[in-house]
């Protein structure tokens, strides 16, 4: 693609936003739960240390809990500022044996000898910023071990068309598809190429991985209005969250889609 609007977003001039919108509160709650779920078996079962490389981990947020769990991390993302938010909560939970901060973008990690054969490669919502997510996700096959595992979410585009039809924003739905091109103002978290899981379902197979697992992230807590969420316990709408995360149609329309996929011995 050679239009500049594609290129690989950097969240330096965002980075401060994260804590809140991303890894804080009810909607950071509901993530962690599924995915430490998701992850259980691999991560909490784990009879020795695993190697983890987090692609585009930005500040680290779920990086920091492996880490603190024993395991060896590699931090990596494209954003200084990110970096240096991670390097400071390093710090302050003493995990600096533990973590290594690498700032490179995720198409350099494959050419990094320190990362080969790694047990554990994760990659939350990055694919959705990128030019080429397809080529990424080779590249990041290139990591892992046989046996070992990647976790990938990204934000689905199903879930950011219903939520233009309920607006009845049907001329923005239209030009996006036309262009398609979804990313909002320069200081907006809407993704420039938000993904269909058919087309991720097949880069993930023509990349040699099987899918083990498929969740969805905030099946309906974005389709609840702010005084309903309001009422109700934020304990009670995760554990919901999570019983209907791998129900059809639910997680068809969730913000984000988790997929645990295993390269084959």
């Amino acid at each position: 693609m050679s239009d500049t609007r594609y290129r690989d977003r950097n969240f330096d001039d965002l980075a401060h936003r994260f804590r809140n919108r991303i890894y804080g509160g009810l909607k950071g709650d509901i993530r962690l739960a599924v995915l430490n779920r998701d992850l259980a078996t691999i991560v909490s079962q784990a009879s020795r240390t695993l190697k983890v490389v987090d692609a585009g981990g930005g500040q680290g947020h779920f990086a920091m809990d492996l880490a603190a769990a024993g395991h060896r991390v590699y931090l990596a993302d494209i954003s200084a500022q990110m970096l240096e938010h991670a390097a400071a909560e390093i710090e302050a939970r003493h995990l600096h044996k533990q973590i290594t901060l690498l700032h490179e973008p995720l198409q350099g990690l494959a050419q990094m000898e320190a990362l080969r054969d790694t047990d554990l490669v994760i990659c939350h919502a990055v694919l959705e910023w990128l030019e080429e997510p397809q080529q990424a996700l080779q590249q990041l096959r290139s990591l892992l071990k046989p046996g070992g595992h990647l976790s990938l979410t990204f934000y689905n585009r199903r879930a950011l068309e219903f939520r233009l039809l309920q607006r009845g924003s049907f001329r923005q739905l239209e030009r996006n598809i036309g262009e398609n091109y979804w990313g909002g103002h320069s200081g907006s978290l809407t993704p420039q190429n938000p993904l269909l899981l058919e087309w991720v379902n097949e880069w993930l197979q023509q990349a040699g991985f099987e899918v083990t697992c498929h969740s969805g992230i905030r099946c309906f807590h974005d389709f609840m209005t702010p005084s309903i969420r309001e009422k109700l316990p934020a304990a009670a709408i995760v554990q919901k969250e999570l019983e209907y995360s791998q129900e059809d149609p639910y997680r068809q329309l969730a913000r984000y889609v988790h997929l645990l996929c295993r390269v084959p011995e």
